[in-house]
Order: structure tokens, then sequence, then C-alpha cells
């Protein structure tokens, strides 16, 4: 079917569609129907639970499998993109070709030569062209566009982004590496910084130098005209920010993303009084600017992302009407030229970095390792390789170059839908530590207790004789007061302390089970919660951090069953030399159990301006009451979590692992 094209009347509402229906396009058909004078009518995506999830949204919603069958089907004026990078590009020429409208999704393309061709094709058409740059319709950027002239001539920019990287997501998805999550938010950050130099200054946007660490830290310099400007992206910063400051020759602006707040300092302030009252006004205007943003998000129940909708709107009158996109041409392809320049800068560091991280070929006494990647699974790595031993890493990610262990080979692949013969090639020991740590009861199904079933069967089918499943201390039944060993019965109740719980222990129980019906030999090592007394980090059980306050449940000298991951790491890579010695089921630990009060000394050393109160159990056992009694109000026929066993503590018999403990210890010193 042929597609409108440029304008339709006022009285016309335009008509929409998208390509993608993930969790991202779902923000964007919430916002779009928060939108006047638009009809959203369809989606193109070739998940069936997307496409589902897409119409709870859209009643009635038109749903196709491929874009080809949207175009052919569809009569559309403006087509939204919301799929990977790569497909941006031919997807929006696709739309072009359509004659539609589009808008594009962050990063708007990978290439600058991309970007250039469908801007010259769209106008050759009439047709605009917009990209996922929302966050200069949010608050923070209105407000400080609004005082930008008050501060007189610009004489620097700062735009700083500091994020913690998605290592999960929900339904089983594939989650793109670190790196990669990089470059996806990187143009947030740089067309704010582009959008103030092109307001404040006049010429060319150069830029001057770059530099790009492989931990995952951006340094540019920007320069337009006279007006300089840095661009600092990080993996590693902390606190989560991000922000954009202006400072000018009459005053300064802090444009405040996160609180969604724009905090202003507009005079010389070089007065002794200006000096004395600017932090209380600068107080004042952050805690009454929070307060406010934080009223708006919660009273108007936003559940798309901030200043979507409001670009949506301003592009949708656009397509109407005619008149120049929301975003000029020129910023989108200097944000895509400076996004380029980086991407190029990471793949010369990654060419590198895989070099130095060359593996080692698994020819034999081979071990596989999944979860590699994770906090244990390094630690098991570097042992295994420390000793020898040559390493094969499963991970349903493919890791950054630089998060790689030197000499380990890393395979991408999901085992909960199969593992193939070849992960096992030159392998005779298996130690399967993955597992599912966050999402719902269906994830935990996926990739613990399917993940599980389909390696030791797997390593049944290539001959594997020795099979290590890493389970957990939380799988274990509550107490009767006497120390628990290793010995102690399973919990009885497995979905009463939430998905991880019972995804641990049915798949420790089913890895018992096949071992013995396929005779092969499995060993459950059940580690207590993983600490690293290196860079420490408090374990659940100790309690909650709300700021700068943590809350630790209990009582100072309750002893916790942790363990050091350093530590658990050497062990598991020592048990794959010394089988024999080793019992099964075995609980890992500390051979001596720390008190609540030495890991909260630990923590203070990090953070001496730490508060601490207390919760104690009496407290909470009631707490726990009215919480079990509302879930079961408002979530009825689903397990309800007892909070009190989940912050239960229960006394250890830690005597055989302290008797391997210096077997570990001795094997790590020889080497």
């Amino acid at each position: 079917m042929a597609n409108s094209t440029l304008t339709t009347p006022d009285s016309r509402p335009l008509r929409i569609a998208l390509i993608g229906a993930g969790r991202h396009a779902q923000h964007h058909a919430r916002a779009i129907l928060r939108c006047p004078g638009v009809q959203l009518v369809a989606v193109a995506d070739p998940s069936d639970a997307a496409q589902a999830a897409m119409r709870d949204i859209v009643p009635g919603i038109g749903c196709f499998k491929t874009p080809e069958e949207l175009f052919a089907s569809e009569r559309l004026n403006v087509v939204h993109i919301i799929t990977p990078p790569a497909s941006h590009a031919p997807l929006a020429r696709m739309a072009i070709k359509a004659g539609c409208h589009i808008y594009v999704e962050k990063p708007f393309t990978e290439s600058v030569e991309d970007a250039q061709q469908i801007l010259d094709e769209a106008s050759a058409k009439g047709l605009r062209v917009c990209a996922g740059h929302q966050l200069l319709y949010e608050p923070p950027t209105r407000v400080l566009t609004q005082y930008l002239p008050s501060i007189g001539r610009v004489v620097h920019v700062e735009s700083y982004f500091s994020f913690r990287t998605v290592r999960h997501a929900p339904g089983g998805r594939k989650v793109l590496r670190a790196d990669h999550q990089l470059l996806d938010i990187l143009p947030h950050p740089v067309y704010l910084l582009l959008q103030v130099l092109e307001q404040a200054g006049e010429g060319r946007t150069e830029l001057l130098s770059l530099e790009v660490s492989q931990a995952g830290t951006v340094h540019a310099l920007v320069r337009r005209g006279g007006v300089t400007g840095t661009l600092i992206v990080t993996l590693e910063g902390r606190p989560v920010e991000s922000y954009l400051r202006v400072v000018g020759k009459n005053g300064s602006l802090f444009a405040d993303y996160v609180r969604s707040t724009t905090q202003r300092a507009i005079g010389p302030g070089s007065s002794g009084i200006d000096k004395l009252f600017a932090p209380y006004r600068q107080a004042w205007q952050l805690l009454i600017g929070t307060t406010s943003a934080m009223a708006n998000r919660f009273l108007k129940s936003q559940r798309s992302y901030p200043g979507l909708a409001e670009l949506f709107t301003a592009f949708y009158e656009s397509a109407r009407t005619g008149g120049p996109s929301p975003l000029s041409p020129e910023s989108l392809l200097e944000t895509v030229r400076i996004c380029e320049r980086v991407a190029k800068a990471l793949k010369v560091g990654e060419a590198k970095a895989l070099a130095d991280a060359a593996p080692k070929p698994v020819e034999s006494r081979g071990v596989l390792v999944t979860g590699g990647t994770g906090f244990l699974g390094k630690e098991i790595v570097r042992t295994l390789l420390s000793r020898g031993r040559p390493v094969r890493v499963v991970a349903r990610r493919e890791p950054s170059p630089w998060e790689r262990i030197a000499g380990a080979e890393y395979v991408v692949a999901d085992v909960a839908t199969g593992a193939a013969a070849q992960l096992f090639k030159g392998v005779d020991t298996v130690i399967h530590a993955a597992a599912e740590t966050a999402g719902g009861w269906p994830e935990h199904q996926r990739n613990s207790l399917d993940a599980t079933e389909q390696m030791v069967r797997g390593a049944d089918a290539a001959g594997i004789t020795h099979f290590v499943h890493v389970s957990s201390l939380a799988v274990l039944a509550q107490g009767n007061g006497r120390p628990i060993g290793d010995d102690h019965p399973l919990e009885p109740d497995s979905k009463g302390s939430g998905p991880y719980v019972w995804g641990k222990l049915e798949s420790e129980r089913l890895a018992v089970q096949l071992g013995k019906e396929l005779g092969l030999s499995v060993k459950v090592i059940r580690p207590g919660a993983l600490v690293d007394y290196r860079d420490f980090d408090p374990p659940g059980r100790l309690g909650k951090r709300l700021g700068n306050i943590f809350v630790a449940v209990g009582s100072p000298g309750d002893r916790l069953g942790v363990v050091d991951v350093g530590f658990a790491g050497r062990f598991l890579g020592w048990m794959t030399d010394a089988w024999d010695n080793v019992p099964s089921p075995l609980n890992l630990l500390d051979p001596v159990s720390p008190t609540k009060q030495e890991l909260l000394d630990r923590l203070r050393q990090a953070n001496p301006d730490l508060t601490v109160l207390w919760l104690p159990r009496f407290v909470l056992v009631p707490l726990s009451w009215l919480a079990t009694l509302a879930q079961k109000i408002l979530r009825p026929g689903k397990p309800a979590i007892d909070i009190a066993k989940v912050f239960s503590v229960l006394p250890y018999d830690t005597s055989g692992i302290a008797k391997l403990a210096p077997q570990v210890d001795h094997a790590s010193e020889k080497r």
C-alpha cells in the first residue's frame, strides 16, 4: 500500500508507527499517547512477547513481524525507529523511500556518511528528520536556555555523564557489553554540549583532543568559535550524575538531569557578601527544585522518559506544517561525528586489549567456566590460569576486551537453550557458576534451572568427568539453634525467599539428581555472601544503605556467613586438582565468620562519614508480618517474601572449610 507523504491538514491526525517494540519503544508509545493530533497505529517487531506488551499499552494497534510488512499494509506519516544502532541507517532510508518523516533513536547513525545520506534523501523529498535527543526538551535544559543570556559571554562549558552499566535484562534478552553501552548513551552529553556551544559561539565545531580509557572513561575538548567545552563520560565515576555546567562573565548555570533541576548563580559573585550568601542561595535552589521536580514526577505518574513527549510534539508539528525540525541537520551531524570518533578510538583500544588478552588454546585438562565474567567467576578464572589450567569462559554477552583475563578463551553462548559439544572440547572439568541474579520467576527458571540442566546433560554427553555446581548458602533451611553444617537439609519452601533463592535451590537439586541419573560426578559448593575485602561492599544481609545512612539489621555481635571472593576463587580453582579431597556438598565460607560490627568497621574505613542505625530483630519481625500480609492482599496467588527470613542470621559450622583452607593457602603460596 502506498504511504502518506509530507503533511496532513490539521484536522487529520498524523498516523504514527514504531519499528521496534522493546522496552524503549514502549516508552515511545506512552509518550506518543500524550501528544495531541496523532494516532499510533502500528508496530513492527519479530518478538511475539514484545508485540503483546505493546498491545497492552495501545489496545488494537496493528502488529507486524517486519518493516516490509508494515510499509506494505499501513498508510503512515511518521515512523519511529527504535532498534539496535547498526540497523538505524537502512531502516531510516526504507522509511524515507516510503514517504515517511522519521524519528530515529540515538545514536542516530554509526557514521557521518550514513547520517549525511539520510539527511540528503529526506531533504530531497521534503521530509523531516529527528533524533532521540530528548534531554534538550527536559526542564533543566529549558531553564538553562532561558537564563543563558543573563550570564554574559560564555567562557566555559562542561558536559558530564557518569552511569552504571546494565548487566541484566528482563526476559533473558541479550545485554550490550559495557563499551557498547557507553556508545549508546554517549549522544546525550554530546548534543547537550553542542547545543550550548552553538548558542554561545559562531564558527565551525572542532574536536580538539580526545582521550578514551580502556576502563570506559571519555575525555574530549570541543571548540566552536571562541568557546571551548569539555566532555566527560565515564562508566567508573560515582555517584551517577548527568549535568551541564555553563560559566559566563556574569555568572554560571548548572543543569542537573538526575534531579531535574537547574541552579543559577547570576552576577559577578566577587564581593564578600556574594561569597557569603552564595552557598545558601544555591542550597535553597537545590532543595526547592529537587522537591518540586520529584513531586511533579510523582503526581503526574509519568511513565515515559522526561522530555520525550515534548520533543515528539515539536517534531510532529514540524511534520504537520512543513516547518524546520526541532533538531538542525548540523547538530545531528556534529553529534554523530564526535560519537564516531569515540567509537574509532575504542576500536583502537579494543584491538590492543584483545592482543594483550590473547587466549591460550584449550586442548587438554581444560576447565569450562560459566559465569566467568562475574564477580566470583573472574577470580576462578585467574586462579585456574595461575595453576596452569587452560580456561574456556562461556558468557551470555561478549565481554569488553578490557574485561577479559589474559590467557582465557571467551565464547558467547546462551546455555539455557543448549550446550553445544564444541564448548567442551579439550575440557575435563566444568565449573558452573552462572545463575540469574535479577528478574522474576521466568528469568530464574530460564537462566538458572534450564541452564543447569543443559550444562549437566551437555557435560555428560561430552564425557566430562568432573562437574562443579556453584550454589548458595541461601538454599539451606532455617536452623534449630545449632550451627549449620555441610549436610544441613535444604529449605522446604523454595519460593518463600523469592525468585533468586528458588532458582539456586531448585538448580542445585536438579544438578545433583541429573548427576546421579547420568553417572556424572557432580559436587555442590555453596558460597556464603561474597565480599571483597580489597574493595569492600556490604553483603545484603548486613543491612541496607539509604544515602549516607546505613540501616544495619540485627545486632553487632551477629556473625554472618560470608566468604572473601578471592579465597572462594582460589578454593574453586584448587579443587579441580584435588577432586577427591573435597566433600560434597560443602559450605564455602571464611574459616572464621566475621561479626556484623567487624564488617561495618570495614565499611566505615572507606566511608568515614557514614551513619549507622540498627534495626533490631524484635522490630524487624512484626514489620515482616505486616509486609507479608500486604503482599498477600496486593498480590493474591503469588508467593509472599518473608523479609525477616531474608535478613535472618544463621550460625554456621565452618570446620569443613577450615580443614581445607590451609591446603588452599599453601597451594597459592607455592605458585
